[in-house]
């Protein structure tokens, strides 16, 4: 059963995968430039913006190669930032795991709800989530926080010593929504010390952005916990 869950599970994500990073630019805590749906939308809500602009543009989409494509979206502020896509992602695996939506048990920012009042701090913070200790306690679903909570990555699933995860990046080689994995070579020692997929775009080794010392790790979602 938990693996055909894991699979559906990869089916939601399949649709998100090569989309655009896209974070509101805000200044003096105001948003000066905002994307669609504020970089927060699900896959069908950035699916049918999509074809709206383009059908405004007239610009037809079934002809576009996938750079052509991303390139679209991403001139036209269409994409999901990092924790956009790991709320959306993870509403859609409680629904898949408890047939119940997280939108009532996942608090953002000022105790409002919704993806738009969420980021990558808070949905890690204590109000929403649990820290995981061990490697071998990792499941479907529990998320990293790393760059002193800046950012947030979604594991999809452990084997072995693997940990595959799922994020939106605009510092990393590869843009946008895509999989990356960590190597836990060194059981003992904390998320920096592993090796990761990700290279940032300074040729740095993703792992040199966890700081254990100010909260980054692992965490999950009590409401899933």
């Amino acid at each position: 059963m938990v693996g055909t869950k894991l699979i559906q599970f990869k089916e939601v994500i399949n649709h998100y995968l090569g989309l655009p990073y896209w974070r509101n630019k805000l200044k003096d805590g105001k948003v000066i430039q905002e994307g669609i749906l504020g970089g927060k939308g699900n896959c069908r809500q950035i699916a049918t913006e999509t074809i709206k602009l383009a059908q405004n543009q007239n610009v037809d989409i079934t002809k576009l190669t996938n750079q052509e494509f991303y390139n679209f979206q991403k001139k036209n502020h269409i994409g999901v930032d990092c924790s956009g896509l790991a709320y959306n992602l993870l509403d859609e695996y409680s629904q898949i795991l408890t047939e119940k939506s997280i939108y009532e048990k996942v608090v953002g920012i000022d105790s409002k709800l919704g993806a738009r009042r969420i980021s990558a701090n808070i949905l890690t913070s204590p109000i929403n989530s649990i820290p995981v200790d061990s490697y071998d306690d990792i499941k479907t679903g529990d998320l990293i926080r790393m760059d002193n909570g800046k950012h947030v990555v979604l594991v999809v699933e452990k084997n072995d010593n693997i940990i595959t995860y799922v994020h939106s990046s605009e510092k990393t080689k590869i843009r946008g929504v895509h999989y990356g994995t960590i190597e836990i070579t060194n059981p003992k020692k904390t998320l920096d010390y592993q090796k990761w997929s990700d290279i940032t775009l300074k040729d740095i080794n993703y792992n040199k952005l966890i700081f254990p010392k100010k909260g980054d790790g692992i965490y999950r979602l009590k409401c899933l916990a």
